[in-house]
């Protein structure tokens, strides 16, 4: 993918979503380049994450004992963002196909990876903006988490060929009460406490 062509992706998926999907599940990347870089994203995340962490550490010590070793050993998070997606993707591949989508696991691999390489992406400006504005990057952060559900919805019904928003919403419902079984579990496993010692 040429630059020029991949910003044109970056600014389809943020207005035009669903269209986006379309286009990159036309491209018939198979699973296993889903994985690989589903693989990639997380580790890219990882090293920005830290990065973030250094440069501006939380103004209270007892919050990164709180959140456990996976967000303070950079090989840890990786491994555990990693799981985290993939189980992600299992589950709203399982979810739509219950409501009647016919979305694969690697095309929802694919999609994720992308909205990954996005997140990277909002990981690098907030880092710059939290050192030469930090209001401002608090606000980008509510704008993205709204807008990025709003994506995630779009790639969702692309993947599952819905017609509305409303069943993809009700595969992110099923998907997200999946996941919280799954993923306390598995932050359990790598030490991760919830606050209140839970």
């Amino acid at each position: 993918m040429t630059g020029e062509a991949f910003w044109s992706l970056v600014r389809q998926t943020l207005f035009e979503p669903r269209e986006a999907a379309g286009r990159i599940l036309s491209l018939g990347l198979p699973a296993r380049e889903g994985w690989l870089v589903l693989g990639l994203m997380a580790v890219l995340n990882t090293l920005v994450y830290s990065l973030s962490i250094r440069l501006s550490p939380p103004s209270d010590p007892a919050m990164m004992d709180m959140m456990g070793p996976a967000f303070g050993a950079p090989l840890i998070f990786a491994v555990t963002l990693f799981a985290a997606l993939a189980l992600t993707a299992l589950a709203f591949t399982q979810a739509g196909r219950a409501l009647g989508g016919t979305g694969r696991m690697g095309e929802m691999l694919v999609l994720l990876s992308w909205m990954q390489a996005l997140r990277l992406l909002l990981q690098v400006v907030l880092v710059v903006l939290a050192m030469v504005m930090p209001t401002l990057a608090g606000v980008v952060v509510i704008v993205a988490a709204v807008w990025g559900l709003y994506i995630l919805l779009a790639f969702v019904a692309e993947a599952h060929g819905f017609d509305s928003l409303w069943r993809a919403a009700g595969v992110l419902i099923i998907g997200f009460v999946a996941l919280v079984f799954g993923l306390s579990l598995l932050f359990s496993l790598a030490g991760v406490r919830v606050a209140g010692g839970i």
